[in-house]
């Protein structure tokens, strides 16, 4: 089973002083899959994200285009997260999301995660939906290639399962790359596709239905 993804996107960001920082996407993407299932056929999703040394917060948002969705997913989240470093090479992080469905129920998940400073960038994240009672243990490994001065090939692997109270539960992956150009210091923009495995029938969304065709 496989979805493909394909993104444009630009992420300026602005270091207000050496503690602080602001970046802002918007992406486009053929098909919006989270953690291996197929949430919504096109959709833009802008975000927004304030830096404060150590702590993060942010907003992000998905909008569909041309199709209605079976799971009311447009969606509007809200996170917060701190990280710290453990020792040179091992850093953890924590946080929380409120994930927010305009016309369907919002969820709430908190995360615990480790980072390794070692080749192809390990991590090991927990999630736990509260309202869902869904535990996701994911793991993934990731390596960017230098192709010039503001080019660079991006290649990643994430996957993990999920387990429910009750049935449903299921495994995912979702390899990806992508090619990024710097516009400058401060902007960027890249173009990429994933495809993604899932144990279930939930993948490639189209209105009224979905398949694994």
């Amino acid at each position: 089973i496989s979805c493909a993804t394909v993104a444009l996107a630009t992420s300026p960001s602005f270091a207000q002083d050496s503690d602080v920082s602001v970046s802002v996407s918007i992406d486009y993407v053929t098909e919006y899959v989270f953690r291996g299932v197929s949430f919504e056929d096109e959709a833009i999703q802008p975000g927004i994200e304030l830096g404060f040394g150590d702590f993060t917060i942010g907003t992000w948002a998905s909008a569909g285009l041309g199709s209605d969705s079976l799971a009311d997913t447009d969606e509007i989240d809200f996170y917060a997260g701190y990280s710290w470093d453990l020792s040179d090479m091992v850093s953890a992080s924590v946080g929380a999301t409120w994930y927010h469905f305009p016309d369907g129920t919002d969820t709430y998940e908190g995360y615990v995660g480790l980072g390794f400073d070692t080749a192809l960038a390990p991590s090991l994240t927990s999630y736990y939906d509260v309202e869902l009672e869904a535990l996701t243990l994911e793991g993934g490994i990731g390596h960017s290639i230098p192709t010039g001065d503001k080019t660079s090939f991006d290649l990643g692997l994430v996957g993990g399962v999920v387990t429910v109270d009750g049935p449903g539960d299921y495994e995912w992956a979702t390899a990806s790359a992508a090619y990024s150009y710097a516009i400058n210091d401060v902007g960027s923009v890249y173009a990429g596709i994933n495809v993604s495995l899932n144990s279930q029938d939930v993948l490639n969304f189209s209105a009224g239905t979905r398949d694994d065709s």
